[in-house]
């Protein structure tokens, strides 16, 4: 009789948290469609303005959503290698693919810095969340340390202090307690670790009314804030700070949502979709191509021509509609990068990390649920189930 290997099988991954990838790239995605079309912060058309912040309301609820179910996975690893790994064979392949394409089709708009930062994206912040996400990764550990050892009241004691400080005082105007992203990301880290060592309070129905609620309420705030300010002032660039308040980096209703979004389906009984799973596993790669500096500024000036679309009196849905096709469009070419690019890339990656983990004796990653975050490749088709700060 053989013996039974002692390295447990990954487990399967839940669609239901996966799902909640796409729905938070989504809001990236339309986040961008209006900071980066070059109209929100210029129109003196009110219907342009109030319309666009609205539909920019949900893409830092988006960031707090990504970072907490990465940090929800993270916990429990006792390693951030694989994490890493994952990390750049993702990023550093892209980051050159565009790098390579744009010196090769338009090479008079790639300046130095542009290929400096396209060759060592993560150091010199080709992408400001990746940067920051890396840097959670890498204390990530001693954060769970520091979260395992507390008790649950020291541990909800501690989220609130960093709540009541980075998020709610932080409504005061004058006031700016001076939270960088990173520590943003280790207080979203304490907050899924509380999630996920200690038992949700209340029902499955109260997430999900607290999750509804919050959510309605984000856009139905930016609404009334945006048109009141507008009507105050008449002016475009007043709007920035009222967006800020309602849906900002650090906005009480963003990380509200994202956390009652979160506990809602954790209350949930898990699902299975190969589809959703599929789709989900390509969000982080939708971030690392749309979001690109050279991409961005091609896409929405030339290519969604933004400030054309600005007259529509379709504004919302054409804003939905071109989230959605940007989207698409940029998972399919993950899709397509990840047989020939993007695993012999995580091949690489990976073979460097457990080089340096034996020269470190360190014991390699355990396999774990896929992270669903940006530390997990997109499938490929044979295994379908497997910024600007603005």
């Amino acid at each position: 009789m053989t013996e039974a290997s002692t390295t447990p099988a990954p487990a399967k991954r839940n669609s239901s948290i996966e799902a909640l990838r796409i729905a938070a790239m989504v809001g990236i995605v339309a986040h961008h469609y209006a900071v980066h079309g070059g109209v929100m912060g210029v129109t003196f058309d009110q219907d342009a303005a109030v319309t666009l912040s609205v539909a920019s309301a949900f893409g830092k609820w988006g960031v707090d959503l990504f970072v907490l179910v990465g940090a929800y996975f993270m916990v429990k690893r006792p390693s951030r290698g694989r994490s890493l790994a994952s990390i750049y064979a993702q990023v550093l392949p892209i980051s050159l693919l565009i790098l390579a394409t744009f010196l090769v089709v338009a090479p008079d708009t790639v300046s130095g810095t542009e290929i400096k930062k396209s060759v060592l994206p993560v150091i010199f912040g080709q992408y400001w969340f990746v940067t920051a996400y890396v840097m959670l990764v890498l204390i990530a550990p001693y954060l769970a340390m520091v979260a395992t050892g507390l008790t649950r009241v020291q541990l909800g004691r501690l989220i609130a202090v960093g709540v009541a400080l980075w998020s709610v005082l932080n409504l005061v105007d004058g006031v700016w307690l001076y939270v960088s992203d990173l520590a943003w990301f280790a207080l979203l880290f304490m907050i899924a670790s509380y999630m996920r060592l200690h038992p949700l309070p209340g029902s499955r129905g109260a997430w999900i009314a607290a999750a509804f609620g919050t959510g309605v309420a984000i856009p139905v705030a930016m609404w009334i804030a945006t048109t009141l300010r507008w009507n105050a002032t008449g002016l475009p660039e007043d709007l920035g700070w009222t967006r800020w308040l309602v849906a900002g980096p650090y906005s009480p209703l963003s990380l509200a949502f994202a956390v009652a979004l979160l506990g809602a389906v954790l209350k949930s009984r898990e699902r299975q979709s190969r589809v959703v799973n599929y789709w989900a596993a390509a969000a982080f790669g939708v971030y690392l191509i749309h979001d690109n500096p050279m991409v961005r500024a091609w896409v929405w000036s030339d290519l969604v021509e933004t400030p054309r679309q600005a007259s529509s009196d379709w504004l919302l849905l054409t804003a939905l509609g071109t989230t959605l096709v940007i989207y698409v469009a940029c998972s399919a070419i993950i899709f397509v990068l990840q047989p020939v690019v993007l695993r012999p890339a995580l091949r690489v990656t990976t073979a460097i990390r457990l080089r340096v983990e034996a020269r470190l004796g360190s014991a390699p990653d355990t396999p774990g649920p896929d992270t669903p975050g940006p530390d997990t490749p997109a499938p490929g088709p044979a295994t379908g189930d497997t910024p600007d700060r603005d």
